[in-house]
C-alpha cells in the first residue's frame, strides 16, 4: 500500500497546484506541507481532511490516487 503522503505529493503535482496555495488553502504552513508531502512529517487527520477539502477530492480518492507517472 502506498504512502497517502506520496499519493498527496502525486495529486499535487498532476493537477498542477502549487504547495503554497493548496497549504495556504487548506490552513496549514507551506513549511508543513513541505515536510508532509517529503515524508518527513506524519499526516495529521484533520490535515488530510482539509487538504482534500483544498483540492476538491475526497479522502477516498486521495487514498486510491494513481499517479500519471506510475
Amino acid at each position: 500500500m502506498t504512502d497517502i503522503r506520496v499519493n498527496l505529493r502525486n495529486v499535487i503535482k498532476d493537477k498542477g497546484y502549487r504547495q503554497a496555495f493548496i497549504a495556504k488553502k487548506a490552513g496549514m504552513s507551506p513549511c508543513k506541507l513541505s515536510q508532509v508531502v517529503n515524508l518527513e512529517r506524519k499526516l495529521e487527520a484533520n490535515e488530510m481532511f482539509a487538504l482534500c477539502n483544498a483540492m476538491e477530492i475526497t479522502p477516498v480518492e486521495l487514498s486510491e490516487y494513481k499517479s500519471n507517472g506510475s
